[in-house]
Formats: structure tokens, C-alpha cells, sequence
């Protein structure tokens, strides 16, 4: 591709100043963490990025900057690009004989007291390379407690950082090298037998530690938080992986039980997260038994855990609406306040079921709960849905009456209408259903007809004159035309040819300029019955001598009309 990246045309594809910015900065620490996948620390001034690019025959498939920069490729990644193309480059052939290494000269020709006493007086001076050293020739990699991991996790970092709460970038880079081979054992002991709940103890000790740290230390370095991601990565791929159900569910069981943090401090949400995309891709049987673990936990913790339950409790409904196995677990759920998506799914799961009475009883508790009426249109559709089914027509209309404040719909309101006393109390509901229409008449085609429809159901034609203006399209005045002409053909012929157009009629225009014609017809031929060809082009033509050169579609169409005769 003429786009890609190479570490051989880098410097002609990329800009020139990008180039110049990159030469002033310091690449360190550059590893191959596989083969062609580089990560480095690269340095501009007092700072320090994390920088990442993979190569594939050359060319550049991944980059990653822990840089702000908008740019796809910014001077800290061509600076790491053109480290790793010097380094690529052949080397020179060399015809000298075999050099020796002096390190491992020395080592050899040392006294092995001597090297022991040089090896503690270093590894005193170096914390971190002593828990490396531990770690590397200690039998008991595989057998810490719980206790002893959290520990050993803990002093990891402090061997790097001190006391201190803040960590460059460099140094986070060092405590997850120490902590992944710290963890190692633990975790391959775990992935190898991941129904042991001995070996889950140790790995979720050891998790936690390190999310802990995540939260702890300050720091731009993200390694923290992928380093943990990628042991749950793990620990999830294992267990998709398991093709025994009774394997899988203790592993699932396990999990489970750490779903609550200690104390009042909510879910793990990274094992909830397990939860959900093992569900995800699992069998309907599976399904059913990571349901049931759920179930069992919300059920022993509810009580205990009244806060925290909720998040479980509406994960809990996510998977029995999509394994279908709402009804065996319907009497589970309750409304919960401030949760309006689970409260409708809860709502229309019962609504499906036929559990009619429970559902209206829940929609009607949470409408009186609420505090702001917006929340309140989800549940009174419920509602109407409901007395729909149950032909409970006063109660319908009563919950029409509700939604006819926020969703104008005429023929809604002729049914309230007629079902209704007209005392001061429906009169006021009425103005605050037109007001509310009005509002809405800009933004919605339907609130626009809407206003139109209920004036000239009250033979109100000033009112319905009056609201032919921006927000009114020439399909729904085409509507009322013959009526506002009988009416008073002057003040009709006024309002149509100084309308401002709606935006409906514009967009119209743009997208479909035969059918807003065919409309303008209909709307022409009207006011033509009336006026005359001739007349209606005077009427058009003595607007433009007060309004100069701006026009409506109305009058343009008249105008193309009368040039085109």
C-alpha cells in the first residue's frame, strides 16, 4: 500500500519537521518483547513516553504513544522507528578472530567466595534485584500463601519506588518485569488446574494487590492497568477453554464469590466482566448455570449487601432476558430507583410473560417516585400498552391524557376529547397540550400538524392562520387551504406568500425537489380556484416590489409557473 510505514521510507513519508523533533529525542530501554513487536522509553526534554510499534516484513502494522499528540505518527514513535532501523540494518562483515567475553572471563577465573561475598554486598544495594535473585533460586515460588503474595507484590514495588506514591515511567516498567516473573509460577500453577480453590486464592490475592496499585501509585504509565487486564485475559481464556460444565462452573463458582469487594466498596467489576463474556459465549445449558451462580449470590448477599446487590441484581436480569429464563426467575427482581433501563426491560419482560397486574403496578410506583416528569414517559407507554391489551378504556384514557403532554398525537386527542367533561380543568390540560405542541412543532412534523389539526377542529381560523409560519410545511397547510380561503381569502393569501419556509420544506428541496413541486401544486392549484392565474401572478409579483428580491419556495414556484407560460 502507497500509505504504509516502513522502517525504509519513513523519512520521505513522514513531515520533515516531525523528522527534526525526533532526532532531539533519547530512545532507552528498547526491548523485543517478540519477535518485531518493540517497546522502549522514549525521552524529549524532562519527559518520558512509553512507546510501542510492531513490525511485519518491514512495515509498520501496530503504534502505540503514551503521548497526547493527534497525530498518527508523532516524533517519539519516528524516533523508536529509526533506532529500530539502525539496529536492523546488516552489520558489517567482520574478519578477526573470535572475541572473548570479559565478564564471563572474569566469572570464571573468580574465586567462588569472593563472588558470593560481591553477589550479597549487591544485592543489598539493590532491592529490586534481590527479589529477583529470591525469586529466581528459592523452592518456594509454588507454594506462597496468600499472605506471603501480597507481600511479596508489596515489596516489589517498594524495592523500586521506596515510599514514595509517585512512579516515572521507567520505574513502572521495572516492577511489572519484577512482578511477572514474581507471578508466574502463581499463575501457571492456577492455569493449570483452575478448579483449585487453593490456586484461585492465590491468583485472586495477587490480582487484587495489583489493582490496588493501579489506584496507589501515581503515574502516566498505563502498564499497571494491562498488566492486570492481561492476567483476567488469561484467566478467562482458560476457562472458555474448559470443556467439562461441572470444571467450568466451579471456576465460575469461584469468581463468584469475590464478586463483592470487602467492606461497602461495591462489585469487582473485572470479575463480573468474566461473568459476561463467558455467558457471551456459551451454550443455552451454560447459560443457564452461570445464571443460577448469579442467582445464588444475589440471594445470599441481598440483605447483607443492599447497594451493592443492585448492580448484580440488574446483570442478573441481562442474562435471564437473553437466556430466556425470565419466568423461572421472575419473582427474583424488584424496580430499583435511578434505573430506568432495567426497570423497562424488568417491565416488558413481565408485559411478555402476561404478569399484566405486576407490571402496571410497577410502572405506576415509579411514576410516583418520580421527582422529574421526563422519566415518567417510558413507564406511561407501559402503561398504555398495558390497558390496550386489557381493553381497561377509562384507565387508557387516562394515561393518554399523560402522554398527550410530551408526544402530540391528534387522534389521541379527539378520544380523550370525547371522553372528557369540557370544564376549566380539561381547558387548562388543553392549552397545556398545545403549549407543549408548539414547542415541539419545530423539531417534529407530527407536533406541527398536530396544532394545526386541533385549531381547525375548533373552527379556530385566526388561531390556524396564525400558526401558518416557519414551523408549518406546505404538505399539511395544502391540508387546510380551501377552509382558510372560505374563511378570508386576503389574510390567507398574506400569510403564504411572506412565510418563512420550514426547514422540513428546505431539506425537502435539497433531496426531493419533484415531490415538494407536487406539493406546491396542490397548495397553487387552490389558491388559482380562488384568485385566477393571472391575478395570483399580480398578487406574487406586487409582493416582490415591497420584499425586493427574497422569496419563499411558494413564491418561486408561482414565479417559474408564470415564466414557464
Amino acid at each position: 500500500m502507497k500509505d504504509e510505514i516502513t522502517s525504509k521510507n519513513f523519512k520521505t513519508k513522514l513531515d520533515s519537521e516531525l523528522i527534526k523533533k525526533s532526532q532531539r529525542c533519547t530512545v532507552r530501554e528498547c526491548d523485543e518483547v517478540n519477535p518485531s513487536h518493540f517497546e522502549s522509553y522514549v525521552d524529549e526534554l524532562d519527559k518520558s513516553y512509553d512507546v510501542r510499534i510492531q513490525l511485519e516484513k518491514g512495515t509498520v502494522i501496530i503504534s502505540n504513544c503514551e503521548c497526547i499528540s493527534p497525530l498518527p505518527f508523532c516524533q517519539h514513535k519516528i524516533a523508536l522507528l529509526a533506532f529500530i532501523a539502525r539496529g536492523t540494518k546488516p552489520a558489517p562483515k567482520i574478519t578477526a578472530t573470535k572475541k572473548i567475553d570479559p565478564v564471563k572471563q572474569a566469572l570464571e577465573q573468580a574465586d567462588p567466595e569472593k563472588i558470593r561475598d560481591w553477589i550479597l554486598r549487591t544485592l543489598k544495594k539493590n532491592k529490586d534485584l534481590s527479589i529477583a535473585f529470591m525469586n529466581e533460586f528459592s523452592d518456594k515460588s509454588e507454594n506462597y500463601t496468600p499472605e506471603e503474595i501480597i507481600a511479596l507484590t508489596h515489596n516489589a514495588v517498594m524495592a523500586v519506588t521506596g515510599k514514595r506514591r509517585k512512579a516515572e515511567v521507567f520505574e513502572v516498567k521495572k516492577i511489572i518485569d519484577l512482578w511477572t516473573e514474581l507471578h508466574k509460577p502463581i499463575l501457571d500453577q492456577y492455569f493449570a488446574e483452575p478448579a483449585n480453590e487453593d490456586y484461585f486464592k492465590k491468583v485472586h490475592v495477587l490480582i487484587d494487590t495489583v489493582v490496588e496499585y493501579k489506584y496507589r501509585i501515581q503515574t502516566n504509565s498505563k502498564r499497571f492497568e494491562t498488566y492486570f487486564k492481561q492476567i483476567l485475559t488469561q484467566i478467562e481464556e482458560i476457562i472458555l477453554n474448559i470443556r467439562d460444565d461441572d470444571t467450568c462452573t466451579k471456576c465460575l463458582s469461584l469468581l463468584s464469590k469475590e464478586f463483592f469487594l470487602d467492606g461497602y466498596g461495591g462489585i469487582r467489576r473485572e470479575y463480573t466482566n468474566i461473568f459476561v463474556n463467558i455467558f457471551n459465549s456459551s451454550s443455552a445449558q451454560m447459560r443457564a448455570r452461570i445464571v443460577g451462580i448469579t442467582a445464588e449470590v444475589y440471594q445470599a448477599r441481598k440483605d447483607e449487601r443492599v447497594t451493592d446487590s443492585k448492580e448484580l441484581l440488574q446483570l442478573l436480569l441481562h442474562m435471564v432476558v437473553i437466556n430466556k429464563n425470565f419466568p423461572e426467575y421472575k419473582d427474583v427482581f424488584r424496580p430499583l430507583r435511578h434505573a430506568l433501563v432495567y426497570n423497562i426491560r424488568l417491565i416488558d419482560s413481565l408485559i411478555e410473560l402476561g404478569e399484566l397486574n405486576t407490571a402496571e403496578t410497577y410502572c405506576i410506583e415509579q411514576i410516583d417516585q418520580n421527582t422529574d416528569s421526563t422519566y415518567d414517559k417510558d413507564y406511561i407507554s407501559r402503561l398504555k400498552q398495558i390497558y390496550t391489551q386489557t381493553k381497561d378504556d377509562k384507565k387508557l384514557i387516562g394515561v393518554l391524557s399523560r402522554e398527550l403532554l410530551y408526544k402530540p398525537n391528534f387522534d389521541n386527542y379527539i378520544l380523550v376529547r370525547s371522553n372528557t367533561e369540557p370544564d376549566a380543568q380539561f381547558k387548562k390540560w388543553r392549552n397545556q397540550v398545545l403549549a407543549n405542541a408548539r414547542q415541539l412543532a419545530g423539531f417534529y412534523k407530527n407536533a406541527a400538524d398536530f396544532s394545526l389539526a386541533l385549531r381547525n377542529s375548533e373552527k379556530d381560523f385566526n388561531g390556524l392562520l396564525a400558526y401558518l409560519d416557519e414551523n408549518a410545511d406546505y404538505d399539511s397547510i395544502a391540508l387546510y387551504s380551501k377552509q382558510l380561503i372560505l374563511y378570508s381569502a386576503e389574510a390567507f393569501i398574506k400569510k403564504l406568500i411572506t412565510k418563512i419556509d420550514s426547514d422540513r420544506d428546505n431539506r425537502l428541496n435539497m433531496d426531493n425537489p419533484a415531490m415538494l413541486d407536487e406539493i406546491l401544486e396542490r397548495v397553487y392549484q387552490i389558491a388559482a380556484l380562488k384568485y385566477g392565474v393571472e391575478n395570483l401572478m399580480l398578487i406574487v409579483k406586487a409582493r416582490e416590489k415591497v420584499y425586493g428580491t427574497w422569496a419563499n419556495l411558494f413564491v418561486k414556484y408561482v414565479g417559474r409557473k408564470s415564466s414557464a407560460s
